[in-house]
């Protein structure tokens, strides 16, 4: 059964708000209750309803906090945004549409178009999914990342024709080599033009001779075969599994994607339309699937610094490729894999040092204590150990289960060796006690 979209529910809002963004904060946290679950799905749904709180910040900030040309800065941008924006589900798009298009600064070698790229994510990533496929074929990172600037008539290359099939859009087996080999020639001379900085047709370079691709044939284009694949069921199956994948479970069933299938084609490819079928399902609150997921290093990290109301830190990416995931720089044109890839000893210690140094960051703030007591704590100490850890942690970590282990080693830091605490020793462990719930396997959890 579906929850009630009126429901303000601590367990379920908190996975719909982990699942559609970064986690919360203490204002986020007093909204989302005000909403309810029917509320926030909405605005997140629909970001155009909500203003642009960093449109003006990005304009005032661009050449002076950010380094067009310094990736790092680059990358601690968009950490500022997946951290601060009123938009937060058109970030985690941002972020899927990266590890979906896995594009590489160290083949592409210019963090400009990379920016260029993540921002075309961002202002196509909940529209239309054949305009989507349109800006990525002609977006600069992309052809230089898939070779699309050398692809000649008589000499087909055949690296973006052959990726936007198997990883992009139908899946290996929905497609031949034939299929390849014509959509490349449809792809042919179409280049990236450096003095006018736009996508255009080189008619001396492109084939213009008839095609035949899935079946279909014509004098075809780069559009004319977006057109075809946009179409296929298969399409439909492959991106509706890779979002399943990403917001919901690992494991999606037939009976999972048929309703988003279903919305995919009704919509005309309308990815907002595909989301609100999955948020709205009943399998989404299922409880088998809170908590069903491994945050990637990204979330995990601006899920950190959005919880403690921290500020980026400058090295933040390099922090996150400690942990497994470098930033506009995945492995291969795959991306990474989710699941427990993320989670081995050196990423799980990477993850540990980060909260760490989080915790260590905020607790030189002379609210840092009094904050996190309000905001965990209700504004006052409980008076035992026990009861200190309970509150904590069913306020980072609403409707998960303390089990024993874990409530054991907390509650014995909490007691610092002593059977009774006093109330002022229990504020004193807050950070302390904060950063544990931060590296427990229990938060590594979406």
């Amino acid at each position: 059964m579906a929850a009630p979209l009126s429901s303000n529910d601590p367990a379920l809002l908190a996975h719909l708000l982990r699942r559609t963004g970064f986690g919360w904060n203490a204002k986020d946290w007093k909204a989302a209750m005000s909403l309810g679950l029917g509320g926030v799905t909405q605005q997140r749904l629909h970001p155009e309803t909500v203003p642009d709180n960093l449109e003006q910040v990005q304009q005032t900030i661009v050449g002076d906090f950010v380094d067009l040309d310094n990736l790092d800065s680059i990358r601690q941008w968009w950490i500022f945004r997946m951290v601060h924006s009123s938009r937060p589900l058109l970030e985690k798009m941002t972020l899927f549409w990266h590890q979906h298009f896995a594009t590489a600064n160290y083949k592409v070698n210019n963090p400009r178009w990379m920016w260029g790229q993540i921002d075309m994510f961002r202002k196509n990533g909940m529209g239309n999914y054949r305009s989507l496929l349109l800006e990525v074929m002609r977006d600069p990172a992309m052809m230089i990342w898939l070779d699309g600037n050398t692809n000649r008539k008589g000499q087909a290359n055949e690296n973006f024709g052959r990726e936007l099939m198997e990883l992009f859009t139908l899946g290996v087996g929905n497609y031949t080599e034939s299929d390849v080999k014509e959509a490349a020639r449809a792809f042919t001379g179409w280049v990236y033009d450096y003095p006018t900085r736009s996508y255009i047709l080189n008619p001396f370079l492109h084939d213009d001779g008839v095609k035949t691709f899935l079946g279909q044939t014509g004098n075809f284009h780069g559009e004319d075969i977006i057109d075809i694949i946009v179409h296929q069921p298969a399409a439909a199956k492959f991106i509706c599994a890779k979002l399943w994948k990403f917001f919901v479970n690992y494991e999606p069933s037939a009976a999972d994607l048929a309703p988003l299938e279903q919305k995919y084609f009704q919509s005309g490819f309308d990815i907002s339309a595909v989301l609100e079928a999955l948020f709205t399902s009943p399998q989404f609150y299922a409880p088998a699937n809170l908590y069903a997921r491994i945050k990637n290093p990204t979330e995990y990290s601006a899920g950190i610094i959005k919880t403690l109301e921290a500020p980026v830190p400058s090295q933040v990416a390099r922090y996150i490729k400690n942990m497994g995931q470098d930033l506009l720089n995945p492995p291969s044109v795959k991306g990474w894999d989710d699941d427990e890839q993320w989670i081995n000893t050196n990423t799980l210690g990477a993850r540990v040092d980060f909260a760490g140094l989080m915790i260590g960051t905020m607790n030189r703030s002379a609210g840092f204590i009094p904050e996190i007591r309000a905001n965990y704590l209700g504004g006052n100490d409980p008076g035992t150990p026990q009861l200190t850890v309970q509150n904590v942690w069913d306020n980072m970590l609403p409707g998960r289960s303390l089990n024993n282990t874990v409530q054991t080693v907390l509650v014995d830091y909490v007691e610092g060796g002593a059977q009774k605490t006093p109330p002022k020793v229990l504020t004193g462990k807050l950070p302390g006690l904060v950063n544990l719930v931060l590296g427990s396997p229990d938060y590594q959890l979406a």
